[in-house]
């Protein structure tokens, strides 16, 4: 009788055991997908918006770096519109304060957030450097509401709405060597971009859709005049919304 007292009790004890080291399903795991804006300056506080799965029950944000000071101040859910993919832009958000030290060195830190469901993934937010990024100036939907650019520049904004594009104006020298390129889609964003760069009269200098295996873009280009050019960005897929940032870096090329 001692036996078979015995079995049932280690076999609830195992069972019980396993019952503990149980993880959570897959299906309540959280996700980080992308942030905005994609980077942060140094030394300043800065509020962050931060789009993913599962978010919705945010109970902290957590920094690898201990020097960072971060403050946690909604937590919510963030329908999906426009048939959109919430995989791609995310189901819910959290907002958030976040400080970096001025002193780290760093261009990128890593953090997670922590829900009763479980942690995220590491997502790393960019460290702004030098120049700083400027802001998009909105409406800049065609030549006419060209945004100025200098080289370099950095320019920190997005695609808001379906087949809206973004239009910035250089002034260029023959022969200059420019490099353009978005940061996105590799960093998180629901942005496939695409950029071109025209001439005044509205000849296509370079045009690029993917590069490198990423779905962002980048142009390579030698300016064949003197004049205004003007260099656009819109969605792949004619797509937009507040999943779709991006970071632009227009520099001099070697």
């Amino acid at each position: 009788m001692r036996k078979l007292f015995c079995i049932p009790v280690a076999l609830l004890c195992f069972s019980f055991a396993l019952g503990q080291d149980k993880k959570p399903d897959k299906k309540d795991i959280p996700k980080v997908i992308m942030v905005a804006p994609l980077g942060v300056p140094a030394g300043a506080l800065t509020k962050v918006t931060i789009r993913g799965l599962k978010l919705d029950t945010a109970t902290e944000v957590r920094f690898f770096e201990p020097k960072v000071v971060v403050k946690l101040l909604k937590k919510e859910k963030s329908p999906v519109g426009n048939q959109q993919d919430p995989n791609k832009i995310g189901d819910s958000l959290v907002e958030a304060e976040v400080t970096i030290p001025p002193d780290l060195g760093a261009d990128a830190l890593g953090f997670t957030i922590v829900t009763p469901g479980g942690e995220t993934a590491e997502h790393r937010l960019l460290i702004n450097g030098d120049p700083a990024p400027v802001a998009e100036k909105k409406p800049n939907h065609g030549f006419r509401q060209a945004q100025p650019i200098q080289v370099p520049q950095v320019i920190e904004g997005s695609i808001r709405n379906a087949q809206e594009v973004s239009v910035f104006r250089i002034e260029g020298k023959q022969g200059q060597r420019l490099v353009c390129e978005v940061h996105a889609a590799r960093h998180g964003s629901a942005l496939d971009s695409v950029l071109t760069l025209y001439t005044a009269k509205g000849g296509i200098v370079a045009t690029n859709d993917d590069h490198d295996g990423s779905a962002d873009s980048r142009l390579e280009v030698t300016l064949p005049a003197d004049g205004p050019y003007f260099l656009s960005l819109s969605d792949a897929n004619d797509q937009g919304g507040p999943a779709y940032v991006y970071r632009l870096v227009v520099e001099a090329g070697k």
